[in-house]
């Protein structure tokens, strides 16, 4: 194993957009940069190709008041995420957006929380749609930056072990012309999580991962995350993911997935397991309740339960991709029935069940206390709404998982922290392998593409320390 003789500041592993924002700015600040890419294609898969595009904090602007956005972070994570690394969203997200847009990135306003989106955005339809859209786009347009600044990607270079060398930090890789290894001052680890890697979600998520829909682009495998657990890291947040709910018809085909999800309609109606009993509080969302999905014995035995008013109402035609009438248009399942009864039948579920649920679900709706059911039913963030108006509607489900919201533990500027929170001397991390932001006990989501400040602050923190070059340009 032949170590190699070319000298880097600046070791990159993963090229999202949190490793081409990290690559692309250490570059700009004199490092001399590669980027470590496992997948040899030109256009190689990962989250940040299929992206929708959004930059947000919470559902909320990034050019929001600090303290606002600060707030959000706090809020959704339940006072769980770090203080350090919820400050440094809060107050660089927007500083982010300027330096996308000093790059050459395209970003629309679409109204809302969507103020900071990747151009050309894709709004329309059902099914996976990404060439020529949002992250193909800017992943491109990075990469070209990056080469006109000297750096590249290494496609079809896997990092697979680090070791804390002096000086820096070894990366030891697997590619087709022979293992190899690469010292740098500096690493960056920007892999991803670990959503295509089902031994680990099986480990941190769920008893079933094969009975989950991988919503993402099927190449975050953890390595980064378990590298730098070999070397002392500290991890945190495992058991939660990013990720909504999807008819089950989506396990087998991609016209149901990432668009339409049911979300709005699961958190409008009811959701039940395959013995038709209630076992999560829709009231806090799809992302919660997609986690929820993922625990249950069989994962595929969930059911959202509503009527005509939840269908035709905001729910079911409000979102972006509206499932009705996309989940139909798609070939999804919906089950249809004039009464309670009937669409029990439908479902395989006993009639006098589902009716005293409905039943006794309506009343406390009529009442105000979904919060006394069991489990308890919130309605401050999605309004309770009743199922008694026919005819009456069954969506088999699945839960779709984007990106685990755990990972590996940093400090603000992305330095990785061991287990005694001390920062490991040359080693970072960014984008949606870093942990400590998202998650808490009702998988609060703070955002995936806004990790992508940490990647930026990285780069600046490893010019900082690292002030001169040594050797010979790329």
């Amino acid at each position: 194993m032949a170590k190699t003789d070319v000298q880097h500041d600046v070791i990159v592993i993963g090229a999202g957009i949190a490793g081409l924002v990290a690559a692309n700015r250490a570059a700009q600040l004199g490092k001399r940069v590669i980027v470590l890419e496992k997948s040899k294609e030109e256009k190689y898969l990962c989250n940040s190709r299929y992206t929708y595009g959004t930059f947000h904090i919470n559902f909320t602007d990034v050019g929001a008041d600090e303290d606002v956005l600060l707030g959000k972070i706090e809020a959704c994570s339940e006072g769980l995420a770090r203080k350090d690394l919820a400050r440094a969203i809060a107050k660089d997200g927007r500083r982010l957006m300027q330096w996308l847009r000093s790059e050459g990135i395209d970003l629309v306003d679409l109204g809302g929380y969507q103020t900071n989106v990747l151009a050309p955005p894709w709004r329309e339809g059902f099914g996976l749609t990404w060439r020529g859209y949002a992250g193909d786009v800017a992943l491109a347009r990075l990469e070209e930056n990056l080469s006109q600044r000297q750096g590249r990607i290494l496609r079809g270079m896997r990092a697979r072990a680090l070791k804390l060398a002096s000086g820096g930090v070894e990366v030891e890789t697997d590619e087709a012309q022979g293992a190899a290894k690469l010292h740098a001052p500096s690493v960056v680890i920007a892999d991803g999580g670990f959503q295509a890697n089902l031994d680990m979600i099986r480990a941190h998520i769920s008893s079933a991962p094969e009975k989950l829909l991988a919503r993402n682009g099927g190449t975050a495998t953890g390595d980064g995350l378990r590298m730098a657990q070999a070397v002392g890291a500290a991890s945190t947040g495992l058991g939660m993911f990013y990720g909504h709910l999807h008819s089950r018809d989506a396990m087998s085909t991609v016209r149901l997935w990432p668009r339409p999800y049911a979300d709005e309609i699961a958190a409008a109606g009811i959701v039940i397991d395959a013995d038709g009993r209630r076992f999560a509080d829709e009231g806090l969302g799809g992302i919660y309740l997609s986690n929820l999905v993922a625990r249950l014995p069989d994962p595929l035995g969930a059911t959202i339960v509503f009527d005509q008013a939840i269908w035709d109402g905001p729910p079911g035609r409000g979102p972006a991709h509206p499932p009705n009438p996309l989940l139909l248009e798609a070939g999804g399942t919906l089950h249809r029935a004039g009464t309670i009864a009937e669409l029990a039948g439908l479902i395989g579920i006993a009639p006098q069940r589902l009716e005293e649920l409905v039943r006794e679900y309506n009343a406390a709706v009529d009442a105000g206390t979904p919060h006394m059911l069991s489990p308890p039913r919130r309605s401050d963030r999605y309004r309770a709404w009743p199922i008694r108006t026919a005819p009456f509607y069954a969506m088999p489900i699945c839960a779709a998982i984007t990106n685990t919201m755990g990972g590996i533990v940093v400090d603000g500027n992305g330095a990785v922290l061991d287990q005694s929170d001390t920062p490991m001397p040359g080693l970072f991390a960014a984008g949606s392998t870093v942990g400590g932001l998202d998650g808490g006990p009702n998988a609060g989501y703070v955002g995936g593409l806004i990790k992508a400040t940490i990647a930026l602050r990285a780069a600046e923190a490893i010019a900082a320390a690292y002030p001169s070059s040594a050797g010979r340009a790329i």
